[in-house]
């Protein structure tokens, strides 16, 4: 799944959560664009708020193979 996904089933603008997880509106912005990587403190912090696992948003899966 990925943030955008996730925040529109919760209902929720990029703004409502920037301002939930207590960061500017274009830093959530980049993070939800794949441009910028949250730490885990604020990556966790957007979990919470989607109600979804970490684990499970694909712009933060590794994306080196393995072989």
């Amino acid at each position: 799944m990925n943030l955008r996904d996730a925040r529109k089933l919760k209902q929720l603008s990029q703004e409502k959560v920037s301002r939930l997880v207590n960061i500017s509106l274009k830093h959530y912005q980049n993070i939800e664009y794949g441009i910028a990587m949250p730490t885990v403190n604020i990556a966790l912090h957007i979990c919470e708020v989607l109600e979804v696992d970490p684990r499970t948003i694909e712009e933060w899966k590794d994306r080196k193979k393995t072989q």
